[in-house]
């Protein structure tokens, strides 16, 4: 996370010829994809665009999951446009990660919480095609229960500290071999699981529920589907339903080509998903140090660590001199306090285009879907109305209104 004195380091840069030193680079300034930098002095925002139809800001919580939450942030954005969704009603990210197989049944390496990329989703949801999505609601089944898990929400996701978790996990493949001969888990019952965790009453439930399908399950990310989205959950009525959803997937590396295919998809009320280097810093042969700044510089090293976000919203900026730059708005999944620090998600785009180009794929990822169709007549009724997925402030007359304004409305 870029820390708050970058901003002052880069304020500065605009009213005075500042020095930045091979010690300043090395303490945050330098491969910081996110520098925020609002209008200052003589600047002011000469255009600005942005999607209508905003997923709510989640949180990942120190697990490797960004490519879930900002696929997921993209369905959220369809599930809004088609109706089924709203400010209060979104999609499950634990439904997205079980419906993602990242690894074969045969590998013990834990991947759904640490780490995984978007076309491995969009590939698992919909192999290319346009199909009809449902998904279980975030209410229904909320990440935050895995967030509870005993686990650390510092530094990188390790399944060691997450006891829980590391008990499903190993519970998935001992079923798995339980089960090789013909398909049933003798030994699968209360004091099995709880060999490998004091398990609730509930969840020992949820793990037998889980055993009897073990045959049919081919990744550990299935089995947490079914021990963590409650039984209700599953119902059909009980889900959202998205139509029509096909993603899209472009590779682009041209900065004004990029810039202009941002462009297209806000206005069309599209947001986009890429992927960049979250630089990380380490002294080489140096394990025990902490302490970045104590590290010789002849060892001081960085390793690409890939990060996934959404771009909702692009900008100008331009002094009275006619000297402009541009920004992009970035939809994270680390919480609102992401915003906060960063001008509510607006970041140079310069900074922000380097480390997209110096991440592996320079992917594009937007998702196309059927929005809501709406009669006119559907305005004659009384009722709670939404547009653009946000709870409205007026009654039928008001969403009409918004409607020809260009607004996407719905009774609810």
């Amino acid at each position: 996370m870029i820390k708050i004195f970058i901003f002052s380091i880069l304020s500065l840069t605009t009213f005075a010829k500042l020095e930045i030193t091979e010690e300043m680079k090395w303490n945050e300034y330098n491969h910081a994809a996110y520098q925020q930098l609002p209008p200052m002095g003589s600047e002011r925002v000469t255009s600005q665009l942005e999607v209508k139809s905003k997923p709510i800001i989640r949180d990942q919580d120190g697990f490797g999951s960004c490519y879930l939450f900002a696929t997921t942030s993209l369905l959220d954005q369809a599930c809004i446009k088609s109706g089924a969704c709203d400010e209060d009603k979104q999609i499950s990210v634990l439904d997205v990660l079980g419906k993602t197989q990242l690894q074969n049944g045969n590998s013990k390496e834990f991947l759904g919480l640490n780490g995984g990329n978007i076309p491995q989703v969009t590939r698992s949801l919909t192999n290319g095609k346009k199909v009809d999505l449902s998904f279980s609601t975030e209410e229904c089944a909320p990440y935050q229960q895995i967030e509870n898990y005993n686990g650390q929400a510092n530094g990188d996701f390790d399944i060691e500290e997450h006891p829980q978790l590391k008990a499903m996990n190993d519970i998935y493949y001992q079923v798995k071999k339980e089960t090789e001969s013909d398909g049933f888990c003798r030994p699968c019952n209360e004091e099995f699981f709880k060999k490998y965790y004091p398990f609730s009453t509930d969840m020992i439930e949820n793990l037998s529920r889980a055993a009897t399908k073990i045959a049919s399950i081919n990744a550990f990310e299935e089995f947490l589907n079914e021990v963590l989205i409650p039984k209700k959950c599953r119902d059909e009525k009980e889900k959202v339903k998205i139509p029509g959803v096909k993603f899209h997937q472009e590779h682009i590396s041209d900065k004004d080509k990029f810039r202009k295919k941002m462009i297209e998809l806000f206005e069309n009320d599209q947001s986009a998903a890429i992927s960049s280097c979250t630089w990380q810093r380490y002294c080489e042969g140096e394990d025990d140090i902490s302490d970045m700044s104590m590290c010789p510089q002849e060892k001081r090293k960085r390793s690409c660590g890939g990060h996934a976000y959404l771009l909702s919203g692009f900008r100008t900026i331009c002094d009275s001199n006619g000297e402009c730059r541009n920004q992009y708005k970035v939809h994270n999944s680390w919480g609102t306090h992401f915003n906060v620090f960063n001008d509510n998600g607006w970041v140079e785009e310069g900074p922000l285009f380097d480390a997209y180009k110096d991440f592996s794929n320079q992917l594009v990822t937007y998702v196309e879907s059927e929005p809501k169709k709406i009669e006119r007549s559907d305005f004659s009724r009384s009722g709670i109305y939404y547009c653009d997925g946000v709870r409205g402030a007026g009654d039928n007359v008001w969403a009409n209104k918004m409607q020809r304004a260009g607004h996407r409305c719905y009774l609810r």
